[in-house]
């Protein structure tokens, strides 16, 4: 490998963006998932991936850093524009231009993802506060091991 000082900061875009390509199937499929359409049990496995595409992205954008700071450049997308305008090559900015598109699209689906998760983290708690008799969050048991359910609502049928 050629060393860092010699390497240009455009040097890991392509596979920056490919990268990033695996982040935005990744965050596609975790939307399935939490949509509910899918097998839910694979919902930690998604996780587990996606984590360690943004470690991988990560540290390729650390390296982007490096050498745009031993460029005299500001370690920064800004640094990095500023970089492309005074000796990035057509493909460079190409490159560039795509995967500042497809951390667009990563950070929408999150978005969406996120919403996703706390909407079934409400309806989760709905089915708690249920289950409790809406008692707030007490226990279903007393303290002498009955059951201790209390309603305030109408009573279903009579007996």
């Amino acid at each position: 490998m050629t060393s860092t000082t010699s390497q240009r900061p455009s040097h890991y875009l392509a596979e920056e963006k490919q990268v990033t390509s695996r982040l935005v199937a990744t965050l596609q499929q975790e939307q399935t998932l939490l949509s509910g359409n899918g097998d839910a049990d694979e919902i930690p496995k998604v996780i587990n991936e996606k984590a360690l595409i943004i470690a991988e992205m990560a540290r390729l954008a650390d390296q982007r850093y490096r050498l745009l700071s031993a460029a005299g450049f500001h370690a920064s997308e800004n640094g990095m524009q500023s970089w492309l305008d005074q000796h990035g090559a057509a493909a460079d900015k190409g490159l560039w231009n795509e995967l500042f598109e497809l951390a667009q699209t990563a950070r929408e689906l999150n978005r969406v993802n996120g919403t996703l998760v706390g909407r079934q983290m409400a309806i989760n708690q709905n089915a708690l506060k249920i289950l409790q008799g809406r008692s707030g969050g007490g226990s279903l048991y007393g303290p002498d091991g009955s059951a201790s359910v209390s309603t305030t609502g109408r009573p279903l049928g009579i007996g």
